[in-house]
């Protein structure tokens, strides 16, 4: 749970930050092949932005610990992700 509660601030952070006036649409595909495809899908999507070795092998590891949550759980990120990027404050 702890995984989710890092991930759920972090895209709120990176979707709500005042210094970016819209949000990138490969950084939403990325979360969405992270929580919702296959380990290959997300590889392809975060080769677009080039990571190095140890990157890739970073995100790689994320994708195999979301993999493990509950299928509930994973619903609920993506529900209030979609929640924080409809909200005013994101506006």
């Amino acid at each position: 749970m702890k995984l989710a509660v890092i991930l759920a601030l972090a895209t709120l952070a990176l979707c709500c930050s005042p210094a970016s006036a819209a949000i990138c649409p490969n950084f939403l595909n990325i979360i969405k092949t992270l929580f919702l495809d296959t380990l290959s899908s997300y590889e392809a999507a975060i080769e677009f932005f080039v990571p190095d070795p140890d990157m890739k092998d970073a995100m790689v590891q994320l994708k195999s610990l979301v993999n493990t949550l509950p299928a509930n759980t994973t619903e609920n990120i993506l529900k209030f992700t979609e929640l924080v990027l409809k909200s005013p404050v994101c506006a």
